[in-house]
């Protein structure tokens, strides 16, 4: 998946920053799956990865200090029901 010329860091923080927890874990999950999807030869030009570092630290600010176990507890929540 090639880059979005338009996509801007600080907009798409902003953005996390105003999601409920439940929105932020279905942005995470959504760009796991991206990545999953993308070619080794168009990784260079994808901004998922940069998306997915950028929810990692918005979880992370969000839950100090438990690194990704909310979101790790989130999809094993969503994997029972």
């Amino acid at each position: 998946m090639p880059a979005q010329a338009d996509f801007d860091v600080g907009d798409f923080a902003d953005r996390l920053a105003a999601m409920s927890d439940d929105e932020l874990f279905e942005t995470m999950q959504r760009l796991e799956d991206e990545r999953e999807d993308i070619r080794p030869d168009e990784r260079d030009g994808s901004d998922v990865f940069a998306k997915i570092t950028l929810v990692e630290t918005a979880i992370e600010d969000r839950f100090p200090g438990q690194l990704l176990a909310r979101y790790k507890d989130w999809q094993q929540r969503r994997a029972a029901s």
